[in-house]
């Protein structure tokens, strides 16, 4: 175990720290049923959607998460403005269609947070889970 430096707070110790906005993505309660077809239309282009933001840098990182219930995912994006992360979300087909709503939140965590590559799945992780917006 490291020695501890006398005389340095915790705050001391904390690494360098940046401001993000932390989005979940959430299922609306009033959601009608639609078909397959158009299930799958949507999801592809929420997919999408969320691709581009990760090529243009917006979107540090994005998905699923694998509990079942109103919340679906979980968005980091690169900014400190709670509205110009909702404005990026304007134009996912998720949202346009009213199957899921953005809440989204300033965040405070390490800077450098999108510093590394996207890493390869581990041989137990699960094959390319497809989770529809609203099922």
């Amino acid at each position: 175990m490291a020695a501890v430096e006398k005389g340095k707070s915790e705050v001391d110790r904390l690494p360098p720290m940046g401001r993000y906005v932390f989005g979940l993505l959430r299922r609306t309660s009033d959601v009608s049923p639609i078909g397959e077809k158009e299930l799958e239309r949507i999801q592809e282009g929420h997919l999408g959607h969320l691709r581009k933001l990760r090529e243009s840098g917006e979107l540090i990182a994005s998905g699923p998460l694998e509990e079942a219930g109103d919340l679906r995912g979980v968005l980091i994006f690169r900014t400190e403005s709670v509205e110009h992360a909702r404005e990026l979300m304007r134009g996912d087909p998720a949202i346009v269609s009213g199957r899921l709503t953005l809440d989204a939140h300033r965040w405070y965590a390490p800077a450098g947070l999108a510093t590394g590559g996207v890493q390869p799945p581990s041989p137990e992780s699960p094959p390319g889970r497809r989770s529809g917006p609203s099922r």
